[in-house]
């Protein structure tokens, strides 16, 4: 089902993967600064997406579609203690993480997921969350494919851990939530989901350029 999502997703599918903000990453040529503006957005993000994940557990209607957006809301919580970590690496201090104030393109796209699952179910929820962690991996992937490992990139870490098997389980097991949500969903249901999962992938575009813009 997620291969069918992205076809019909095209061509900001592609746009989203291959942003130039994901080229200049891949060749390490990214402005400090750049990188530097999209941490501290991103940190802002998993808070909503934290939210998102505990809105996923409110809308549920028994124990086991509780079970992964609780699993989730744990591994989130590590890893925005190594978010903190790695964002003092470079720099920036959990002060100033505190005080950033939020870009509009991480409001538009983390309220945007908190209003399809509030006024859906599970299954609007996820067609908006799934395509930050599947378009992760496959950004990731899309680098180690077509750039050249370089020993000197500052960014090598970021790709590492997007490209490691963790993440790429992680993104399969979400993929397979929504396919499962999708299975009883009427055509109307499914032609919806699909809006839903382009319009966050047009937000996902929206998030790189952020970064380059420093907006």
């Amino acid at each position: 089902m997620i291969i069918q999502f992205i076809e019909k997703a095209q061509p900001y599918w592609k746009h989203y993967v291959e942003h130039p903000f994901v080229q200049q990453l891949a060749q390490g040529t990214l402005p400090k600064h750049c990188f530097q503006h999209y941490l501290k957005q991103d940190y802002l993000y998993l808070f909503h997406y934290s939210r998102a994940f505990a809105l996923g557990i409110f809308k549920a209607k028994n124990f086991a579609e509780m079970d992964y957006p609780r699993k989730t809301l744990e591994v989130l919580h590590h890893e925005i203690q190594l978010h903190l970590a790695y964002c003092k690496q470079w720099g920036i201090s959990e002060a100033e993480l505190f005080n950033t104030q939020e870009s509009a393109a991480c409001v538009a796209y983390t309220r945007y997921v908190l209003d399809c699952g509030i006024t859906g179910g599970l299954s609007e929820l996820y067609a908006a969350i799934t395509p930050c962690i599947v378009g992760y991996v496959e950004a990731a992937r899309y680098i180690t494919i077509h750039y050249p490992r370089l020993s000197d990139n500052p960014y090598q870490s970021w790709i590492d851990t997007y490209a490691s098997e963790e993440f790429q389980q992680a993104a399969k097991e979400t993929a397979h939530v929504l396919t499962a949500f999708c299975q009883e969903c009427t055509p109307t249901q499914l032609t919806q989901l699909q809006q839903i999962f382009t319009t966050a992938t047009r937000m996902e575009i929206n998030f790189w350029q952020m970064g380059l813009d420093l907006a």
